[in-house]
């Protein structure tokens, strides 16, 4: 039986269970649940790496002779790690993160000044966001992810499963202590939970680096800005806790208002350009190319921008603090110089992907199948949109204070901030989990919302943000509606995070209601499945054996794709004799079960009426 790259995984595992193993090898470990994914074979080959002819060929050899494919793998740990990471980063951006944002902006709406709410607070919400939202879900996504990339396995999934713990009791413990830090227990608090995600960080570093090294393979260019990313991730945790420290010790509002002045604005370059665009951009170039079939950036293009953009980061942030601490105007033109050169890195990065994004279809590579129509699509499109707004207003910043008469415009420079965290890096989140999470739990993305009302509301909050922020310069009136903003944004992250998050139960729903399936039948028939028969009757996998099913000896097979294969498809697919077989189960079922050893419980066969088949239960 041939196999061609327009089937699904899911078609071809319910076919020839025995080339799971082969899907592992490339990466595919537990993405779809147990019944594997309903992409196409073309699909998985372009967003895993492979090259899908030598694929092909790598499975029909294991159809052709089933009996030389290796065991498959038991499912581990790693292979649904994502899932907490994601979980609590929704429940993070929730509570501390945009719903106390929200409600920080509505006290600065009744109040209108942005003064009065206390730096504390904002920066215990930033921090929720920065790492609750943004530091969990890019953990999560490239403990999933970046094995698959390079097609090996996660080194130590228990150590990065302690990292989740260290990195969430850390932030939990900060956005509680930050803001209570003038009681001397909870400055410490604020201490040790810094020193905690100091440490989640440094683990999460090690369980990468060591992941990448283990594969043995050469290193891609996108790879490059993931190690530039996480070296930006240390730095601006080192960055983090000394000013953490220092605000919070600070003794008078002079002194604070120095330390907020010169550090708080690089502290931001570091997490926003330095950690999150950099890993951004970095796994654009493998997701876009691999999943949408943009453009792939040519490596020494890459490379070279990488190194601009990475002096850019460096150059606005030292800049910076060079020119408040000397007050000299040749650094502020330094800086403006290492901004402008940010921008320029971004633009020359993405250019090849522009008009697949803002042009024309067919710029898009029709052998990936990919759609415009995609819902995540539209997410992706207007991140960057987002993203060229705000470089674009960041090299206005001194045009602006200059047309309005300030120093420093805070309205502004606020809004130029809420631009790319929101615009770009949020939006980014919503449509890559909206891409991946369905595939890795086995979920047709066709068949679910397509999102729209979480679209408008996040877009719509962010322009009004934006806007209305800038406004307040010019006409007080502005501050009134500047709350709504943060409503918006927060039913819309809410509306996602509520269908995302069902989306990930989905595989653990079907694996409990198997397990309720559990009833001993009376007699076996044609439509059991063989997964079932063996759960509840494990005896007889030794009359399966005796008709040539010695592939399920393997526990994996009878626990994934055994479930959804009848006995009829089974004897079907390798030539059983269908009566034979049922008289031979059938007569090792009225044996006593209780001879056999099982995991599972069994209902007394007394008990039963009949197989949930017969009964049309199941």
């Amino acid at each position: 039986m041939k196999i061609n790259k327009e089937q699904s995984i899911r078609e071809i595992l319910h076919n020839h269970p025995q080339t799971r193993v082969i899907f592992d090898r490339h990466g595919l470990k537990g993405c779809g649940g147990t019944e594997g994914p309903e992409e196409s074979l073309r699909f998985f080959a372009r967003a895993h790496g492979v090259e899908l002819h030598e694929l092909l060929n790598q499975l029909q050899q294991v159809i052709d002779d089933p009996a030389q494919a290796p065991a498959a793998e038991s499912a581990t740990l790693a292979d649904s790690i994502y899932r907490r990471f994601f979980k609590a980063g929704i429940v993070l951006t929730l509570s501390a993160g945009a719903f106390w944002g929200a409600l920080l902006l509505l006290q600065i709406g009744l109040s209108q000044k942005f003064t009065a709410v206390s730096i504390f607070d904002i920066n215990a919400h930033g921090h929720a966001q920065i790492f609750g939202w943004v530091g969990l879900f890019v953990m999560g996504f490239a403990y999933q992810a970046f094995p698959r990339f390079r097609q090996t396995s996660l080194w130590k999934p228990g150590l990065a499963i302690v990292s989740f713990y260290l990195m969430l009791s850390g932030i939990v413990l900060r956005v509680v202590a930050e803001p209570l830090h003038i009681y001397w227990p909870f400055f410490w608090v604020g201490l040790l939970a810094s020193c905690l995600e100091m440490t989640a960080i440094a683990i999460f570093v090690i369980i990468i680096s060591r992941t990448i090294r283990h594969s043995q393979k050469p290193l891609s260019s996108y790879e490059y800005y993931i190690a530039a990313a996480l070296s930006w991730f240390v730095l601006q945790g080192l960055l983090d806790f000394f000013h953490l420290y220092m605000t919070t010790a600070a003794l008078s509002r002079e002194e604070l208002l120095r330390q907020v002045s010169s550090w708080q604005a690089p502290l931001r370059d570091l997490q926003i350009h330095g950690f999150a665009l950099t890993m951004i951009l970095g796994v654009s170039q493998r997701f876009m190319h691999g999943i949408y079939g943009f453009h792939e950036i040519p490596r020494r293009r890459s490379l070279s921008l990488l190194l601009t953009l990475t002096v850019a980061v460096a150059g606005e942030s030292v800049f910076f603090v060079l020119f408040r601490r000397t007050g000299q105007h040749s650094y502020a033109g330094l800086m403006y110089g290492a901004m402008l050169m940010l921008a320029i890195s971004v633009a020359a990065l993405t250019h090849p992907w522009w008009r697949g994004l803002w042009g024309v279809p067919e710029d898009l590579d029709p052998e990936v199948g990919a759609d415009r129509s995609d819902r995540s699509f539209k997410f992706i499109r207007a991140a960057f949109a987002w993203l060229f707004i705000s470089l674009g207003m960041l090299l206005f910043v001194p045009f602006y204070n200059l047309l309005t008469g300030q120093t420093f415009s805070h309205a502004f420079y606020g809004a130029t901030r809420h631009a790319i965290t929101v615009g770009f890096i949020s939006l980014m989140i919503l449509g890559v989990a909206a891409k991946v999470v369905p595939v890795l739990n086995g979920v047709d993305a066709r068949k679910l919302s397509q999102l729209w009302l979480p679209f408008i509301l996040v877009n719509l909050g962010c322009g009004l943000r934006v806007s209305l922020q800038v406004l307040t310069d010019l006409i007080p009136g502005a501050f009134r509606l500047i709350g709504l903003s943060g409503i918006l944004e927060l039913a819309g992250i809410a509306t996602w995070g509520v269908g995302l998050w069902r989306v990930m139960n989905a595989t653990k729903r079907r694996d409990e209601l198997s397990a309720k399936d559990l009833v001993r039948p009376i007699c076996v028939n044609p439509e059991d499945k063989v997964g079932w028969i063996l759960t509840v009757a494990p005896e007889l996998l030794v009359v399966f054996e005796g008709f040539g099913f010695t592939l399920l000896r393997n526990p994996l097979l009878r626990q994934t794709v055994a479930r959804q294969t009848s006995i009829r498809k089974a004897c079907s697919l390798m030539g059983v004799d269908e009566a034979s077989l049922l008289a031979a189960l059938n007569k090792g079922l009225k044996k006593d079960p209780d001879r056999a050893p099982s995991l599972f419980p069994i209902i007394n066969p007394g008990t039963a009426q009949a197989s949930p088949q017969q009964g049309g239960s199941r």
